[in-house]
């Protein structure tokens, strides 16, 4: 070309490479160049009109097939690309007319036969369309492709038999076609008959043992199947055809992954960036092992690598986002999955993720959305149901909540998850009988769950029903056998029953069962210090503790508690020394780093300790409400408002009706700059209790807001 600029084979020639390459713009500009150089050449005419329709510029396009058509009547291309054009406008009678046009110079054309059966089938004339696809075949017996539309037209038409037999007349009359085999399988995979389908995957093998795709495709049957050591062979074969092939490895590392063999994963992941240290897919899996060991900075520096490689890649976006919700960076988060989300609407993972950082943040409207979008795409998931109601219980709409549930419900009859939920909706909606019902529904299909456990013996308690509470958690506790953390949990909520009696010494009985059972369980000591100090004995109960000490000055717990009774009484210095004492006997005592770094937090600018310190205690306890209050108070003070705002959100789902975390969050809304949501979270503090620690607080901040 540049020996002769005006070379036109040259021209042909690259923008063919151009296409071969993908690079569909600059082959065009090419082929453009060639009709400057060259007005009447049909073949670059031809393909600049194949990429007019394909952009759907049907009236540039048909400009230039009747050129062509003018100076060639008879050329087929040029004939199939002009009922294509009456296709998309859905002129389909002149479609036909131009196929059969065609046939008129060729009776043997088999596209202009097949698309005149499309035609026939768009104008439900079965039985024509059936003759034409059928005519077709018998022109090329062999032909593999020529078939597939009669099978996906039997396929439409439910004709699931007609569809066997096509695949089947497929190989015998080309026995020879792995790819017919496969077809099979796949046909037999999706009726659910397993043992044909892998007879069928096998059978490909056979026909061309020295392929790889048959290996890989039976390897992936077997692995849907949960066979491992069958796929893991299949993919060792495979590997052995083409040893070279960073595919089929990377292939098989993600196997490995997939199922929590990160060890083999890695390796194979080695080894391919050893040899090609910026293959992408391998860099891609690395960063997801990364995310699932919660090494989110180093993924995030990968992943940020990749993204500027690939920035329209939507699961590199999906997995920053995973880093950044494992950083606590919410806001990130949604950023980075809600891109992903734009560049593929169809992200079903993302649009679910999405809609969780939603409800987390108590964006119903959008939460709602999201999990909707993701219910369109897949509408038996469990989890995108239980969101979606959940954010319908958030919008004050319990009955589409209800229906949701109740699917779900017919969805998976044996998960108690949704009958859970059930039941605490009706709880709040004060219909005990259903809330019952739903709640004994959700025991009967798993009765180790404790908060399912919880809420039975609860809605006992508010029926004054105290013999059954009480003999549910004695049964409880045989259940839980040799699950120390979670007898805790029941003697506690025990606990609570007796107190519910007013017989508090039953009540502390169980609460120091509590502590004896798990020391780190921090629940029974804040009751026992609310008990103690009721009782007005604050010293007789420390003294106690002191000679627990005395005989063993080893133990966390008894600090702990003495601790929980200053703080109680405001005598903040001297429980912020004990919780010390405690931590100095076990840096990693989950219930005084928490205590101390509420301390720390509130009352001191020693803010960076507490913020290591209530990491320990959310390190050791994570699900516990209290201690998710106390590190997002530590996030506060450190003007991570975001973060802040996340662990008070996750707090609520586990105290909805604590007054104090509302406040907190208020707190945290007001500093975002989210007035509104701020003032909701203030006023919801007044409404569960207008007299709580800060209630002067939040009158004075609701003021200020308002203005």
């Amino acid at each position: 070309m540049q020996i002769d600029p005006g070379y036109v084979d040259a021209y042909h020639l690259l923008a063919k490479n151009m296409l071969k390459l993908g690079n569909v713009k600059d082959a065009f500009a090419v082929y453009s160049k060639i009709v400057q150089i060259d007005k009447e050449n049909i073949e670059a005419n031809l393909k600049l009109a194949e990429f007019l329709l394909l952009g759907k510029n049907t009236e540039q396009a048909m400009e230039k097939i009747v050129f062509i058509l003018d100076k060639e009547p008879k050329n087929i291309e040029a004939l199939h690309v002009k009922s294509q054009i009456f296709m998309q406008k859905e002129l389909f009678d002149k479609a036909f007319s131009v196929y059969e046009t065609i046939l008129d110079i060729d009776s043997n054309n088999i596209p202009a036969i097949q698309n005149m059966a499309k035609i026939h089938a768009i104008g439900k004339r079965s039985d024509e369309a059936e003759a034409l696809l059928l005519k077709a075949i018998t022109l090329d017996e062999k032909n593999l492709q020529v078939r597939m539309p009669l099978i996906g037209f039997y396929i439409q038409q439910g004709k699931l038999e007609k569809v066997e037999n096509q695949l089947q007349q497929a190989i015998m009359k080309s026995p020879e076609n792995y790819e017919a085999y496969i077809l099979l399988g796949n046909f037999y995979f999706n009726q659910k008959k397993n043992d044909k389908a892998e007879s069928a995957y096998l059978d490909s093998i056979k026909a061309s043992p020295s392929v790889l795709k048959p290996y890989m495709i039976a390897a992936d049957y077997y692995d849907k199947l949960n066979r491992q050591d069958k796929a893991l062979e299949m993919y060792t074969k495979a590997s052995s055809l083409e040893p070279d092939n960073i595919s089929v490895q990377d292939t098989i590392a993600r196997f490995h992954y997939s199922h929590k063999d990160i060890e083999s994963a890695n390796k194979i992941i080695s080894k391919i960036l050893s040899n090609r240290p910026q293959y992408y897919p391998a860099r891609m899996l690395k960063s997801e092992i990364m995310v699932s060991e919660n090494k989110f900075t180093e993924a995030l520096q990968l992943l940020d690598a990749l993204e500027k490689e690939e920035p329209k890649a939507p699961r590199t976006h999906y997995f920053k986002g995973l880093c950044f919700i494992g950083t606590g960076n919410y806001e990130q988060a949604k950023a980075s999955v809600s891109k992903a989300v734009e560049l593929n609407p169809g992200y079903f993972k993302a649009r679910m993720l999405l809609s969780d950082i939603y409800l987390h943040e108590q964006s119903f409207d959008s939460a709602h959305k999201e999990a909707s979008a993701a219910l369109e795409l897949n509408p038996n998931d469990y989890q995108a149901g239980i969101i979606r109601a959940n954010a319908s219980i958030g919008l004050k709409k319990p009955g589409d909540a209800e229906k949701d549930f109740q699917k779900l419900i017919e969805i998976a009859p044996e998960n108690p998850m949704a009958y859970y939920q059930l039941g605490l909706l009706k709880s709040a909606l004060k219909d005990s009988d259903a809330s019952m019902r739903y709640l004994k529904a959700a025991y009967d299909k798993n009765n180790k769950l404790i908060d399912v456990f919880s809420q039975i013996v609860r809605n006992h308690v508010i029926k004054k029903e105290y013999k059954t509470a009480h003999d549910l958690c004695e049964n409880q506790i045989k259940l839980y056998e040799g699950q120390k953390p979670l007898v805790a949990v029941v003697y506690n909520i025990q606990s609570a029953v007796y107190l519910a009696q007013k017989d508090a010494g039953k009540a502390k009985e169980m609460l120091n069962k509590a502590i004896e059972t798990n020391p780190d369980y921090m629940p029974p000591y804040e009751t026992l210090a609310k008990l103690f100090l009721a009782e007005n004995n604050k010293e007789k109960a420390i003294e106690q503790y002191k000679i627990i000490l005395e005989k063993n000055p080893k133990l966390a717990a008894p600090h702990m508690l003495i601790g929980t009774i200053y703080d109680s009484d405001k005598d903040y210095e001297k429980a912020a020394d004990h919780y010390r004492k405690a931590l100095e006997i076990n840096p990693e005592f989950a219930p005084a780093a928490n205590n101390l770094a509420y301390h720390l937090a509130q009352r001191t600018d020693n803010i960076d300790e507490a913020l290591r310190l209530a990491k320990i205690a959310k390190g050791k306890l994570p699900e516990d409400p209290g201690i998710m209050d106390t590190l997002g108070m530590a996030y506060y003070r450190k003007e991570l408002y975001g973060n802040a705002a996340n662990e008070f959100l996750d707090s609520l789902k586990k105290i909805p009706n604590n007054p104090t975390v509302h406040y907190h969050l208020g707190l945290a809304y007001a500093k975002k700059g989210d007035k509104p949501l701020a003032i909701a979270s203030l006023k919801k503090a007044l409404e569960l209790n207008e007299k709580f620690e800060e209630s002067k607080e939040a009158e004075q901040l609701i003021a200020e807001l308002e203005k």
